[in-house]
């Protein structure tokens, strides 16, 4: 009897944990554990992509927006290095540039290092100023893996690849689906900056835009093995066609109205030859590619974040940047 007792709880304890390891991989399983690892997590590296080409046509005119934008960085929790180059066309008007950003956090100071025009420009706020918790925001802004954490609310529009995919040496499951174009304003507003939220809030107010009939496609690859993020992509062209086009179509409603104006004629006949304006026909929007792709890597490399020598030598302050203008300024006025 007792042989029999000790080789059942020997079953038992060993059924029981076997029994976890065969738990159901699910979109909400897997978020879950993601964005507690991703809470853990004290650094890592990222490169994105951002690619954009919009065609607008109408009988009158035809405009494309082009752009292209990389960057890559190393975010720690009390520190950011952010650098890439960008490329935008609009029309016959091309702009291409390069950018590097440091943002460091030090007891009761926060310092950014910005360069966009070759110059080097610091700035800094103390605890004490008011800015000072608004630089706080802006740095947590940096930190994209908000958006994995924020898909939480999305679950249900996602749903699991049968099989893996591979980035790198990493084998990953797949999470992918189409989820209302709210994530985006909700990822913003995740920034928590007042500014940045009453924006947001004017412009969707202003121009009649409900992002509840937008949609994002998602993709999120999640590390078989870590259970971290790896990969996020994310389409936006049929918010971005919607939104283009409600734009484009109240512009042109405004403009017709311009024709709406009262006036008097000298007699009937006059009136009966003046033509009837007729409404423009709409534009033609198409979105091409309007495409986000994160990846993410290196998690805890990153000890810390130090500005070089060089930028620190070469860095002047916003205030002496202003005074240089204004210099500027005086001397071709005088």
């Amino acid at each position: 009897m007792k042989k029999r007792i000790i080789i059942l709880s020997l079953i038992i304890a060993l059924i029981i944990p076997a029994a976890g390891c065969f738990e159901k991989t699910t979109v909400e399983s897997l978020l879950e554990d993601a964005v507690a690892k991703l809470k853990k997590v004290e650094s890592y590296e990222m490169n994105g992509k951002l690619d954009l080409d919009i065609q607008i046509e109408s009988a009158d005119f035809e405009m494309s927006i082009v752009g292209e934008a990389e960057a890559s960085g190393e975010i720690t929790d009390k520190e950011a290095h952010v650098q890439g180059d960008y490329t935008f066309s609009s029309m016959d008007e091309k702009q291409t540039g390069d950018f590097e950003m440091y943002l460091i956090e030090d007891k009761d100071e926060i310092t950014a290092y910005t360069n966009t025009d070759g110059d080097w420009i610091k700035s800094s706020v103390d605890e004490d100023e008011d800015d000072f918790e608004e630089a706080q925001k802006m740095l947590e802004a940096v930190k994209l893996h908000k958006l994995v954490a924020l898909l939480s609310d999305y679950s249900d529009d996602l749903t699991l690849a049968k099989k893996t995919e591979k980035v790198g040496k990493a084998d990953a499951y797949v999470l992918e689906g189409k989820v209302s174009g709210e994530y985006i304003t909700d990822f913003l507003k995740s920034l928590d900056v007042e500014e940045i939220k009453e924006d947001i809030d004017d412009m969707l107010a202003e121009n009649d835009i409900d992002l509840e009939d937008y949609t994002v496609d998602i993709k999120l690859l999640i590390d078989k093995k870590s259970k971290l993020p790896v990969l996020l992509e994310m389409d936006l062209a049929d918010a971005v066609t919607k939104a283009v086009e409600e734009y484009m179509n109240q512009l042109m409603g405004s403009l017709e109205g311009l024709d709406d104006y009262d006036y008097e004629e000298d007699d009937e006949e006059d009136a009966e030859s003046t033509p009837t304006p007729t409404a423009a026909p709409e534009p033609e929007i198409t979105v091409k590619t309007c495409s986000l792709e994160i990846e993410f890597s290196s998690f805890d490399d990153v000890k810390s974040i130090k500005v070089p020598e060089d930028v620190e030598d070469e860095a002047i302050t916003s205030e002496e940047q202003e005074e240089a203008i204004e210099d500027t300024l005086e001397g071709i006025l005088d």
